[in-house]
This record gives C-alpha cells, sequence and structure tokens, in this order.
C-alpha cells in the first residue's frame, strides 16, 4: 500500500495524543492522595475567583441554646404502694388489697382526696425459687437434681399522690406532706414502700415565656461568638425547635426520713425546695459572606438584576 505524507501526518498526531494523555495521568497518578480532588477545587475556583457560593439549606451556623427559670414548687408527689408475698395467691392479694385500703383510709384522714390519689401498677407474679431434691431410678441407684418451684405470689399496687405543697403548714409544727407519708407508713406497716417524693410547680405562662426569651438570647450569643471566631456574619434565622422541661432542685435541705409513730419516733421532715423551668432551643442561622451568591444561580455578571 503506498503511504502518503498525509498518512503520516495523521499517525504521528495519534500517538502524540495518545502519550499526552498518558503523560498526563500518570502526572495525576503519581501525586499524593487528594490531589485530584485538588485540582478540580482549583478549576471551579478559576471559574470565578470572586464569587463565594453558599446554600442555605446546607450551610450555617447550628447552635443550642439554653433558659432557665426557677421557681417555687407547688405540688409534691408521692409515688407509694404495699408489697405483699404469700401463698396461696388469694391470701396475697386479700392482704394487699387490705394493707392499700388502710393506706389510702389513711393519708384521705390526712385532707387528700380521691382525684389527688391515681392508681398507677398492679403487678401480681409468683415468687420462685430453686430446691434439691433425690431421684431414683430405674436401677435402684440415686440422683439429686434442682428444680424451678413456685413457693407464694406477690401483689405489688402503686399509687401517686399530689400534695398542694403551696401552704404547707397543717398544725404549726407538721406539714402536709410529711403527714400524708407518716400515716401511709403507719397504717401499711412492713408492707408499705415509699418508691419517690418529688416536687414539680404550676408552669405559668410568665415562667415559660421567660425561660424561652433566655433560651434565644443565649443561642443568638453562641451564634455570634462562633461566626466571630470563624471570621463569617450571621445571618436570617433559619429554622428553630424548643424543648421545655421542668427539673426539681434538691438541696441539703431535703430530707426523707421514714421514722414515723409506727417506729415511734419523730415525724419525718421534708422540704419542697424549687423547680427549675427550663425551655431549649435548636437554632440554625444562615452565613453572611462576603459576595456569597447563591449557589444554584451561579455568579452573577454586572449590571444584572
Amino acid at each position: 500500500m503506498l503511504i502518503t505524507r498525509k498518512h503520516i501526518g495523521i499517525a504521528i498526531v495519534a500517538v502524540l495524543a495518545v502519550v499526552g494523555s498518558t503523560v498526563s495521568v500518570l502526572s495525576l497518578s503519581a501525586q499524593e492522595p487528594g490531589s485530584l480532588a485538588t485540582a478540580v477545587a482549583t478549576h471551579a475556583a478559576a471559574i470565578n475567583a470572586d464569587a463565594t457560593y453558599c446554600d442555605p439549606r446546607t450551610d450555617g451556623i447550628t447552635v443550642q441554646g439554653s433558659g432557665v427559670v426557677t421557681i417555687p414548687a407547688t405540688i409534691g408527689v408521692v409515688e407509694l404502694g404495699v408489697d405483699v408475698t404469700a401463698d396461696p395467691l388469694v391470701d396475697a392479694r386479700s392482704t394487699a388489697a387490705s394493707a392499700m385500703q388502710s393506706v389510702i383510709d389513711a393519708v384521705k384522714e390526712q385532707g387528700i382526696t380521691d382525684d389527688q390519689i391515681t392508681t398507677t401498677r398492679l403487678n401480681i407474679r409468683p415468687e420462685r425459687t430453686w430446691v434439691e431434691e433425690e431421684f431414683t431410678l430405674d436401677d435402684g441407684s440415686t440422683g439429686r437434681r434442682s428444680r424451678d418451684v413456685i413457693i407464694g405470689y406477690r401483689v405489688s399496687n402503686r399509687v401517686r399522690i399530689e400534695i398542694d405543697v403551696a401552704n404547707t403548714s397543717q398544725d404549726g409544727d407538721t406539714d402536709i406532706l410529711s403527714a400524708v407519708i407518716d400515716a401511709a407508713a403507719t397504717a401499711g406497716g412492713d408492707n408499705v414502700r415509699i418508691d419517690s417524693i418529688y416536687f414539680t410547680a404550676d408552669q405559668t405562662a410568665e415562667s415559660l415565656d421567660e425561660a424561652r426569651k433566655l433560651a434565644v438570647q443565649d443561642a443568638l450569643h453562641r451564634a455570634n461568638l462562633y461566626a466571630e471566631s470563624f471570621g463569617v456574619e450571621v445571618g436570617v434565622l433559619i429554622s428553630a425547635t424548643e424543648t421545655l422541661t421542668s427539673t426539681p432542685v434538691y438541696g441539703d435541705a431535703v430530707a426523707v426520713r421514714l421514722e414515723s409513730e409506727f417506729f415511734d419516733g419523730p415525724s419525718t421532715p421534708i422540704s419542697a425546695g424549687d423547680v427549675e423551668v427550663r425551655a431549649s432551643i435548636n437554632a440554625k442561622f444562615a452565613i453572611v459572606q462576603p459576595g456569597c451568591v447563591d449557589a444554584d444561580s451561579g455568579p452573577t455578571e454586572e449590571g444584572s438584576e
């Protein structure tokens, strides 16, 4: 076949193109890891070095602000009940019912009403233990084995009693909360259980709103602090979500000692303390930067609206 100068020229161009591509690939692959990403970023920056792209849907400063308002406790909550273990089940249930009725009658004598008492749990379950016993096989040999047996039934009954402690004075030296606990312990005897005592408050609108304002102020303070540290400015608020809680504040004055008249001891001292009304807010703010444009819009031309 006759090879002309035209064919030779085309072959030379093809070879140079292949060699150039190979050298280019080898040059990238010989660089350290991440260099390809750096090259892409450099290329993107070269397109418009003056534009700083931002997207408020993904870019921003997210902070959590909190506000706390402390108010006096107005409600004392006592969770108590009876535990009885007996066999057969009918005896356990009957004894537990009788003990709980005695407790309820006793606290009602202290001025507690039915609407202040709420049953929270009633549980009946078998009590089991492992016992060893001897057995004999058909060949006359003996051995020992353990087996699970029911030794009785446990009945647990729990109630929650809510007490107004805003004015706890009952007879000058004994508050109503102490009187209720002592009466329950005396009436229930060995079967009574005091599970917990805690305090809460009527969360007035004023207290909640004050906690919210403090939370917003805290969020703004944090956002501006971070923005200043990063060298940017805080933009508009993008989103906000709040959480409200109330937490009892226990100090050294809070003491609970179950020394009732049943044990011939003094009255149980109780101090209500305070309650914290807390508002927390998760807030996201946009970031304002010089020359910032929407990432979807691309660079703008001078004079465009």
